[in-house]
């Protein structure tokens, strides 16, 4: 009797590659150019400058006239982004053999919890969900329309001037542009077009890794900006965000506790189960120190 397949292939181990081929791709620009600020109590409380008093032209031995400017107090609340990862026993210490079960679990829940920040980042709403921060759109949206331009009465493709303008929106220079992949696309062929210009790069100096830029200022790639926003009669657009980053009048995230970013937490022997119980957690908001640090240009065509 023949050897049969089925029995040569019961002797025959698979050639199992150690690790997990990456599906989900993420960039990491967002986390390069964001600073963080941390907070120790449960809201994070900073007063926005309001109305300016100024001062008079007056005659020889007139009353001086008083004025005092105003502020606006604004309260920007700490979220609990968390989760937890059960792992059996049984299979951390019978298969780990190629793969550590549980390091694996870890390590992709962390990746998930990034993807879950940088989608409030940009769709947070604190309105529909109290559980979350608002995110750079709800931010544009409840400052009006004088922080939004928008491309056409039913969208419009993108253009380079509508990017100058909305980096004039910006005092003293945006430090840094948020838009979808599609929309960097197009970007990209319109310098192309534009005497034999080239998309610029430049290096980011604490990973000295090449980052996409425009005019010198660095573009975050976020595919969790929408790409179906109804513009008149076009049914799909999306945005591009024009930021300036930083903790004293831009825009910033927030951390409470020991340090910034997914904290990991070993809890132990699951009560009525044979598995362990790892807790990823953050404590983060984010923060709008001044309203000039932020615009958008809505209804662009190119998602």
């Amino acid at each position: 009797m023949p050897l049969l397949r089925t029995v040569a292939e019961s002797l025959s181990n698979n050639d199992l590659i150690a690790g997990v081929v990456e599906e989900i791709i993420d960039r990491d620009e967002l986390f390069a150019l964001l600073p963080f600020v941390r907070t120790e109590g449960k809201a994070y409380v900073y007063n926005r400058e309001g109305t300016l008093s100024e001062g008079s032209f007056i005659d020889v031995n007139a009353v001086v006239p008083e004025g005092a400017s105003q502020v606006t107090e604004v309260t920007t609340k700490l979220r609990i982004l968390a989760g937890d990862v059960d792992v059996d026993k049984f299979l951390q210490e019978t298969m780990s053999d190629t793969n550590a079960q549980k390091a694996i679990q870890i390590a992709m829940k962390a990746k998930g919890m990034g993807r879950a920040f940088r989608r409030a980042l940009i769709q947070g709403n604190s309105a529909t969900n109290p559980l979350e921060f608002d995110g750079v759109d709800k931010l544009v949206t409840d400052l009006g329309a004088a922080r939004a331009l928008v491309a056409g009465t039913n969208g419009a493709a993108i253009s380079l001037s509508m990017l100058d303008e909305l980096a004039d929106m910006i005092p003293n220079r945006p430090d840094a542009y948020m838009m979808r992949t599609g929309t960097w696309r197009a970007i990209k062929q319109l310098l192309r077009a534009a005497g034999g210009n080239t998309a610029e790069h430049i290096m980011m100096d604490n990973f000295g890794r090449p980052i996409p830029a425009f005019d010198g200022v660095p573009v975050i790639i976020n595919d969790f900006i929408p790409g179906d926003v109804a513009q008149g009669t076009e049914a799909n657009t999306c945005s591009v965000y024009a930021l300036r980053l930083n903790e004293v009048d831009g825009l910033h995230g927030l951390f409470g506790g020991e340090s910034a970013g997914v904290r990991v937490e070993d809890l132990g022997t699951v009560q009525n189960k044979d598995a362990t119980r790892t807790r990823l957690k953050w404590y983060c908001g984010l923060a709008l120190k001044s309203t000039q640090s932020v615009a958008a240009i809505r209804g662009l065509t190119n998602v």
